[in-house]
């Protein structure tokens, strides 16, 4: 009996406290102030965190200073007007912004299916999506929600 409560009891040490697996890896999306910019990231991160498990907290940037924050590696990733040279394009939307991307996204072993994943969301993004998304934002749906409608209607996710 007593072998069987220390087996028990190292079991439980070993697999942890179960909210631990709520904490998985997090990818850093600088987003410029802009009702288009705020419909991108809730697209990408959505489609991110459906498609690969990756969840995706948006950090709010003045527009100048997202591409130097991953550059400095302070952000993964980046809505930009312009696509630099130095940066990988993850995502180029009709209509704009690119979802630009430092070095973890594309290096680091726990987000391989990050870029994967965007190449396929970039492959079904139409201008006709875009205008649709940005109607339901304008008619004040929450960016997130509107995504969220939009995809599922596509049954992308």
């Amino acid at each position: 009996m007593k072998s069987l409560l220390v087996l028990t009891g190292l079991l439980l040490l070993l697999l942890g406290d179960p909210a631990a697996a709520c904490f998985g890896p997090k990818l850093y999306l600088g987003v410029p102030e802009g009702e288009r910019e705020a419909a991108v990231a809730a697209l990408a991160s959505l489609y991110i965190k459906e498609k690969t498990g990756v969840e995706t907290v948006q950090v709010a940037v003045l527009s100048d200073q997202g591409v130097a924050g991953v550059r400095a590696e302070t952000l993964d990733m980046v809505l930009a007007a312009e696509s630099p040279a130095d940066l990988a394009m993850l995502l180029s939307v009709p209509g704009g912004p690119f979802l630009l991307s430092g070095r973890r996204p594309l290096d680091d072993l726990q987000f391989t299916t990050v870029s994967p994943a965007l190449k396929k969301l970039g492959e079904l993004l139409t201008a006709e999506f875009m205008d649709r998304l940005m109607a339901r934002v304008a008619g004040g749906t929450p960016p997130a929600a509107a995504a969220r409608q939009l995809m599922m209607e596509q049954r992308w996710i």
